[in-house]
């Protein structure tokens, strides 16, 4: 692969994404027999064991064109079923910090979710998928929500008006990645989910980038993710 420089007996078929290396690295120390399989452009893929099954833990980068060219050459490496583990910023007062999402949907306002619209992508997850996702959160104590989130292009451009007008519409949060994750899954028939840690309140009070609430619930999100794949009977294997 051009971007991930992995060949096919690198990668697992069940693979958690995460656009930051740095959160990819953290939840690689999860893994046994672990093995960093590429580090090109800081697209830090490893592949090791949870729970004696084999899976790959994958970066995107930041944002839905990064994640597409990722996301396209790991379904060309046999990518099966994706997971996102990510952050994300509420837009509802309903979801707090440290809370987390299971999207069941996620509102594509980026180019390149629409762009691959035009040939049939819709940005929806596999629900029971997602409802295995949201039940390992909560059994893991998380305040879990499942809805709509925002995927945009923007990290600092969303002002009030903007939150307001889609917490309006039901959403809950905004992000960068999910749409496309999901489009792509529909398009190139992989199972996908996202589970995404409330690390901000946009149009509230200052973000809150990182802090040891957000911290904990990323880990639990990432057993949660971990759980999920090992567990998950993928179509045409044992």
């Amino acid at each position: 692969m051009y971007h991930l420089k992995c060949d096919r007996e690198d990668v697992s078929p069940k693979i958690v994404v995460c656009g930051d290396p740095g959160r990819t690295s953290k939840i690689a120390d999860m893994l046994d027999n672990l093995k960093l399989v590429s580090g090109n452009r800081g697209l830090l893929t490893y592949t090791g064991k949870y729970r004696g099954e084999r899976v790959t833990l994958s970066t995107t980068g930041m944002g839905t064109p990064s994640a597409a060219i990722v996301m396209e050459e790991l379904v060309m490496l046999g990518a099966k079923a994706v997971i996102r583990l990510g952050t994300t910023g509420s837009i509802s007062n309903l979801v707090s910090l440290g809370d987390v999402i299971v999207p069941n949907e996620a509102i594509p306002l980026d180019g390149t979710s629409r762009a691959y619209m035009k040939i049939g992508g819709t940005p929806f997850p596999d629900m029971e998928f997602s409802n295995s996702i949201a039940e390992n959160a909560r059994n893991l104590g998380l305040r879990c929500h499942r809805g709509k989130v925002c995927t945009s292009d923007t990290f600092y451009l969303e002002e009030q008006r903007d939150s307001q007008y889609w917490a309006l519409k039901g959403a809950l949060s905004f992000e960068m990645e999910c749409a496309i994750i999901f489009i792509l899954g529909k398009l190139r028939g992989f199972v996908s989910g996202a589970i995404l840690t409330t690390t901000g309140m946009i149009g509230v009070h200052d973000r809150v980038l990182d802090n040891s609430t957000t911290y904990r619930s990323v880990e639990k999100s990432a057993v949660a993710a971990l759980k999920t794949l090992v567990e998950y009977n993928l179509p045409n294997m044992p």
